[in-house]
């Protein structure tokens, strides 16, 4: 069975886990960048101020990315609806259920 993806609703990128998952990874990039590497441009700042900069750091990781998703299934629901080109098509196999 061939399905093919017409358009993509902006809300659900918005509203789905999507950025919790972004969140959680950014999270550990900042906790990486900013704790574990050794940099001696953070050297000077205490605990504190590393906590609030990963916090900060993944917070506008998200909203970025998150505005990067957006403005993509906007171009694509463009280019599948408006201009009427072909969407992506995905093949899915049926598997009987007692096999």
């Amino acid at each position: 069975m061939k399905l093919e993806v017409r358009s993509i609703s902006i809300s659900s990128i918005v509203t789905s886990s999507l950025p919790l998952v972004v969140f959680f990874l950014a999270l550990l990039g900042g906790v990486v960048t900013f704790m574990v590497v050794p940099n001696l441009q953070l050297a000077p700042m205490g605990f504190g101020q590393k906590l609030l900069s990963v916090f900060l750091y993944s917070l506008l990781y998200v909203v970025i990315t998150t505005a990067v998703m957006v403005f993509a299934a906007f171009v694509y629901n463009v280019f599948s609806g408006v201009l009427g080109l072909r969407g992506i098509t995905i093949d899915i196999e049926e598997i009987p259920e007692h096999e």
